[in-house]
């Protein structure tokens, strides 16, 4: 059997690699992904791994079905003594039981099968605790395991249900005959038909008169479903004698059945093989189930953080766009400006004007405060500016989160999101002061050469600066009407004062690269607010690799089942 543990390392790699499969959005579907993820986990090590590593290891036949329906009762009833304890009340909360030969007790009791449950010697009332019963009268080669019920109202019994019954080489279905119709049976029934499970299926409960139409019109239904196959035993509704076991002549067939599979090892192997088979047949569309669910997970993550930066950087371009159009010379900074240089004919020759200016810009040197009010009126209205375009950003982000789902839940959870940091406000009035050194600099470094040192000199660095950022301001242009007239004057002033010191080429590539300074400023503090919406993105982020690492899981699962299985049913020579 060549191929048998190629298919063991391939549940190996499937079994790391499922943990990949995170949903953390609740995008449609999600919740129902997050289960099938969980139950294909517990399928491969309760059941997968453990079958495909041993062939020959005892087949588990677990006894489920709907609530009420007389499992418990049955069970007792098929080894003909109480090795489990039916439920009175609703929902029933017990460990499940495993009745095994002796022989086999090993082997149930290890953690190769059901690994996550608790072996225990007595039954408990915790669903997540294993009862073994060593019953040397059940023939050595099979186990019945009494099940919760698969509609229980309670979460956790509903759960290891399900866990139990894909743990399971045969399923031992117990109904009713007044609830054989309802749907969750049905679901279960078709996920059999699915992994094409060994199934029996017990009516139960049928009235005396009615037991061949019921049973015929089950197997009616089942046969529609593709389930013709199955075991069909009927069971009449009597009176139960004081030990609580249904008469043996009600459940002879169906022991019958199952002690023939317990005494021929080719017909144990035949159950092991046809369930194995089926299983691993029904993991291939499950894989790629997961596989385009973390895409859409991925997807959604991918639209929001594209949202939060789009968003941002919208708002740096505005702050952008504002401080090079001429609004920044419309109001307060024109006015703080026109105080310090006066307003009188802006246009005649600069060398004129220098010979006037000098004693009242020398003021700059000495902390006049007309001169300090200018700077102060720059870094005072660019950061609000900043400022309104930060707090824009958060509250767009928020809305365009809002319009689905997963982001609204995001913002839900994470108010201050719709809002900038505590910090911001500083943060900006420091970036725009920061810019203001690095312009300070510019000039200085700019102002370096001999030939240019007395000019410099005679209007000093910040002055200089100060004239700078004013040309910054109207360096896109955007000024109309009678603007052109007043802050248009006071920009074409500053730069005729530049070009007096620095000459006229120089102005123009020093008031590009005090633009630049400042898109990089506003960009940055910027940046730390979009981080923040980048962190929780993060967090719930799928692994990159998850979906390259379940599709490489499922190719080498295929490729290793077709090996195994060719071997297993090849005929012997």
């Amino acid at each position: 059997m060549s191929g048998t543990p190629k298919l063991v390392e391939a549940f190996h790699l499937l079994d790391e690699s499922l943990p990949a499969a995170q949903f953390p959005l609740p995008l449609d579907g999600a919740e129902s992904l997050r289960s099938l993820a969980g139950s294909l986990a517990h399928q491969v090590r309760d059941y997968l791994l453990p079958r495909a590593a041993r062939l020959d290891a005892p087949l588990l036949a677990v006894v489920g079905g709907s609530t009420g329906a007389g499992k418990s009762t049955l069970v007792n009833s098929l080894v003909r003594a109480e090795v489990t304890k039916p439920g009175v009340l609703r929902p029933t909360t017990k460990s499940p039981v495993l009745i095994c030969h002796p022989d086999d007790e090993e082997w149930f009791r290890s953690d190769r099968v059901l690994p996550d449950l608790v072996r225990t010697d007595t039954q408990l009332h915790d669903s997540r605790a294993l009862h073994i019963v060593a019953f040397p009268d059940l023939p050595p080669g099979l186990a019945l395991l009494d099940a919760p019920d698969i509609d229980s109202v309670d979460d956790a019994n509903r759960a290891l249900a399900r866990q139990l019954l894909l743990a399971a080489d045969l399923w031992v279905f117990v109904t009713s005959a007044a609830r054989y119709a309802d749907a969750v049976p049905w679901e279960y029934l078709q996920q059999a038909q699915e992994r094409n499970t060994m199934l029996s299926v017990v009516v139960n409960r049928c009235p005396p008169a009615a037991v061949t139409q019921v049973a015929g019109h089950l197997a009616q239904m089942l046969a529609e479903r593709g389930l013709a196959s199955a075991k069909l035993f009927a069971v009449p509704e009597r009176s139960l004698p004081p030990d609580g076991m249904l008469p043996l002549a009600d459940v002879g067939g169906l022991r019958h059945w199952l002690g023939q599979l317990a005494s021929q090892s080719e017909a144990r192997a035949q159950v092991a093989i046809q369930t194995l088979a089926g299983s691993v047949r029904s993991l291939d569309p499950q894989l790629h189930e997961l596989i385009a669910g973390i895409e859409r997970q991925d997807e959604a993550i991918t639209e929001l953080r594209e949202q939060s930066v789009s968003t941002y950087r919208q708002a740096a371009a505005e702050v952008a766009e504002a401080a090079g159009d001429g609004t920044m010379l419309r109001g307060e900074i024109l006015s703080r400006w026109q105080d310090l240089v006066g307003t009188g004919e802006f246009m005649r020759s600069i060398e004129e004007r220098l010979s006037a200016f000098r004693d009242r810009l020398n003021g700059w040197f000495r902390g006049e405060p007309k001169v300090e009010a200018v700077e102060v009126a720059i870094s005072d209205n660019l950061a609000a500016v900043l400022q309104e375009k930060g707090q824009w950003a958060a509250e767009q982000v928020a809305v365009k989160w809002s319009r689905t789902r997963w982001g609204r839940d995001i913002i839900v959870a994470e108010p201050g999101l719709a809002r900038p940091s505590e910090e911001f406000d500083e943060a900006a009035t420091a970036a725009i002061r920061a810019w203001q050194s690095d312009v300070m600099r510019l000039v200085e470094e700019q102002g370096r050469g001999k030939r240019m040192k007395a000019r410099f000199l005679a209007l000093g660095t910040n002055v200089l600066a100060l004239a700078l950022m004013i040309v910054v301001f109207s360096l896109t242009g955007g000024l109309t009407g009678a603007e052109v007239g007043i802050a248009g004057g006071a920009s074409v002033l500053a730069q005729r004062l530049l070009e007096a010191v620095f000459g006229e080429g120089a102005v123009r590539k020093l008031a590009e690269q005090a633009q630049r300074d400042l898109n990089a400023r506003v960009e940055g503090v910027l940046a730390v607010e979009l981080s923040r919406y980048g962190v929780i993105l993060d967090s719930l982020a799928v692994d990159p690799d998850a979906t390259a690492r379940l599709e490489t899981a499922a190719t080498t699962l295929r490729g290793a089942a077709r090996s195994a299985f060719d071997d297993l049913t090849a005929p012997e020579l």
